[in-house]
């Protein structure tokens, strides 16, 4: 028995996505609670009756009472062989008001870092145009 951060479960390598032994078995994910945390997952699929995303964007944030975000957590699934964080949105969303130019600079934080793989039924072009689009609707949907 072992316990490993989620984020060292996944390396960038096609052929062995996860890290865990072929002999290991994946048991349980803690999740723990994080008071005052927003956060939201969205996908784009094909279809709705289709679970395989072609993108993923999953974001967290937390805001101070004055609206500025102090923390913040995006990452993009579904456009490289393992989840891909992306520190360069979150700089663009902690330490400032929480903003459509800041959801939009961390929108284009994202377009810009993702290289999204050609192995869909839809253009990896078409993909990479999208990632900004999603990241701003879940950012804005985060908070009313």
């Amino acid at each position: 028995q072992r316990s490993i951060l989620l984020e060292d479960l996944y390396r960038d390598d096609g052929m062995a996505h996860l890290t865990k032994a072929p002999d290991e078995i994946v048991a349980e994910i803690l999740i723990p609670g994080n008071p005052g945390v927003l956060a939201t997952y969205r996908k784009l699929r094909r279809r709705e009756s289709i679970d395989f995303p072609i993108l993923g964007i999953a974001a967290a944030i937390r805001l101070d009472d004055t609206g500025t975000c102090t923390a913040a957590r995006i990452v993009l699934g579904a456009v490289a062989s393992a989840p891909l964080r992306v520190p360069e949105a979150e700089e663009a969303l902690v330490g400032r008001p929480y903003s459509p130019e800041t959801i939009a600079a961390a929108a284009e934080a994202c377009r810009k870092l993702a290289r999204p793989l050609n192995n869909t039924d839809l253009t990896s072009r078409y993909r990479k145009r999208m990632i900004p689009v999603y990241v701003r609707r879940a950012l804005e949907e985060l908070v009313p």
